[in-house]
Parts: structure tokens; C-alpha cells; sequence
């Protein structure tokens, strides 16, 4: 028997426009969920403003998780 012989590794490539489009949509939800339900934590000055941060932390991450993956 040959022992170097390992399991087969296929590796699928998804479309970055694909990749781009999931993110953002994923990311809008998150900024939906975050403004509907953060207000009722703090105040909704704040809430607003923590919301859109972490809107913009999430597309980021993505980007940049997308951006290394292609790459």
C-alpha cells in the first residue's frame, strides 16, 4: 500500500460579484436588525450611531475577508 496517497482536496471558487452581492445583503440585514432592536437597549440617539457602525465594521469585514480569499 502507499501511504503518501491522501484524499482527493477540490477546491470551488465562487464568483467575487457573488461573494460581493451575499455580503452586502447579509450586511443590510444586520443594519436592519441593529436599528430596529438597539433603541430599545439604549438610547436611541446612540443606537442609531452604534447601528451604522456596526453596519460599517460588517461590510468592511467582508470586504476584506472577500479581498483575502480571491487573492
Amino acid at each position: 500500500m502507499d501511504s503518501n496517497i491522501g484524499p482527493a482536496v477540490i477546491r470551488v471558487n465562487m464568483d467575487p460579484r457573488l461573494l460581493d452581492i451575499i455580503s452586502a445583503v447579509a450586511s443590510i440585514a444586520i443594519l436592519i436588525v441593529m436599528l430596529l432592536g438597539l433603541p430599545y437597549v439604549m438610547e436611541p440617539a446612540f443606537a442609531y450611531i452604534a447601528a451604522i457602525i456596526i453596519f460599517i465594521l460588517a461590510m468592511s469585514g467582508a470586504g476584506l475577508y472577500i479581498n483575502r480569499t480571491i487573492t
